[in-house]
């Protein structure tokens, strides 16, 4: 397998405080990592830190065979980092704003036109290269982020936050972008909040005060042993006759609106699929069950 980032016991503080600690990490070429935790477990800043935007205090990161200590210039020509937002550009126009960066990125002549035009009509600002960004919807500056991280056609992109601010629309635009990219050979490590990961990244790391405490691929199978779920089941019709039974099966049954009980599965218990069998079985209608909030949230989030 060929790795194309691997970081070996990498420290980046801020303010004289550790904010990653001793992370060491190997991420495949043509794999789309998400990395997730709680505010403050480190996932902007290994990000920052992957793209040179912040400074390696001890361990070492190879990106593309290159050391980013030894030679950061040559990794920023490899990559393309979005941070989470637009800051100091506001009078700026779009157009402006991406043929800077492709001109700083080496491109020339028609191939910046060329670069510049895929990323306004990434950005949905195809029409609108003449605004300036503080006039842009956070969406499409979102977009127009990711398409500077673009411009020169990198093989790693490094995203913070990149759904933040996206509408439903734009939010599968990204995870198509995502999926096309890694299906192209490009690798993608991407910070995210709220800890729901899209099904278009491949592999999950989960960090916690700043150390990786879980890193496989992203499936919930994966990340199952020995742990507990928070489940969800809407009934068709009143909840509260089903209570009886679900406390039975599971532990901590919880009502909410009338419809919808929560409760615990244990890795010693019944199976979800054996308790949705047994509701069945006793005459409940069940309109919907499953996994809630998201599994991967519920790994930085467990219940108590």
């Amino acid at each position: 397998m060929t790795y194309m980032i691997r970081c070996d016991r990498v420290i980046v503080e801020r303010a004289g405080q550790v904010v990653v600690d001793r992370l060491s990490l190997e991420i495949a070429s043509g794999a789309a990592l998400a990395v997730i935790g709680r505010s403050g477990a480190g996932k902007t800043a290994l990000v920052a830190a992957l793209a040179t935007a912040e400074p390696v205090h001890g361990g070492e990161v190879d990106i593309c065979g290159l050391s980013l200590r030894r030679d950061p210039d040559a990794v920023r020509r490899r990559i393309g980092y979005a941070p989470a937002a637009l800051v100091d550009w506001p009078a700026v126009r779009a157009d402006d704003f991406l043929a800077l960066f492709a001109a700083a990125a080496g491109l020339r002549g028609s191939r910046l036109e060329a670069a510049v035009a895929r990323g306004l009509e990434a950005a949905g600002l195809t029409d609108r290269g003449g605004s300036t960004l503080d006039a842009i919807d956070a969406g499409r500056a979102k977009r127009l982020l990711i398409a500077r991280a673009l411009l020169h056609a990198p093989d790693v992109l490094l995203l913070d936050d990149p759904f933040a601010g996206l509408d439903p629309s734009e939010q599968r635009w990204l995870e198509r972008l995502i999926e096309d990219l890694r299906l192209g050979g490009r690798t993608i490590v991407a910070a995210i909040d709220g800890g729901c990961v899209p099904e278009c990244f491949t592999e999950l790391a989960v960090l916690e005060e700043g150390r990786l405490v879980s890193h496989g691929p992203a499936d919930e199978a994966t990340f199952s042993t020995d742990r507990a779920w928070r489940y969800r089941i809407v009934f068709a019709d009143h909840a509260e006759p089903a209570i009886a039974t679900l406390e039975r099966l599971a532990d901590r049954v919880e009502a909410f609106d009338g419809r919808t009980l929560e409760c615990i599965l244990r890795p010693d218990g019944p199976r979800a699929e054996d308790i949705v069998g047994a509701l069945v079985r006793g005459g409940f209608a069940i309109a919907a069950a499953g996994i809630h909030p998201c599994w991967t949230a519920q790994l930085i989030d467990p219940p108590g």
